[in-house]
């Protein structure tokens, strides 16, 4: 599989480059129009670090509801891991809907982090 950048990536250096190589030779209107879009760039990478925040955040929940709910132990700092040993103790059944949509849950908010472009294939 061919590496491919993320668009976090591709930002954070476009907006680098912008500040460190161009912004610097430019003069006036256009040196204000530079700054303008690396301003706007920077908005664009936080709003991608907070998407991918509350992606981990809403899995986290939905692990502690889960386990909530079928009366198992599970803590904010180790709910994955109090949810795959809820899944190997067998306390939690496979065929289980809401087992599936808490790992779908799990899964897309790790590709959000970790591989985001993945999720739009």
């Amino acid at each position: 599989m061919i590496n491919q950048p993320e668009a976090h990536d591709l930002l954070t250096e476009a907006r680098r480059v912008l500040l460190e190589s161009l912004a610097p030779e430019l003069t006036g209107e256009r040196k204000y129009e530079a700054l303008m879009i690396a301003n706007a760039m920077g908005m664009a990478i936080r709003e991608l670090e907070f998407n991918a925040q509350n992606k981990a955040e809403e899995a986290d929940r939905a692990v502690l509801s889960l386990l909530e709910t079928h009366g198992l132990p599970g803590h904010n700092d180790e709910c994955e891991s109090s949810l795959a040993d809820a899944v190997r103790e067998r306390q939690l059944e496979g065929g289980n809907v809401t087992l599936r949509k808490v790992l779908r849950t799990l899964t897309e908010a790790r590709l959000g982090i970790n591989s985001p472009g993945y999720l739009k294939r």
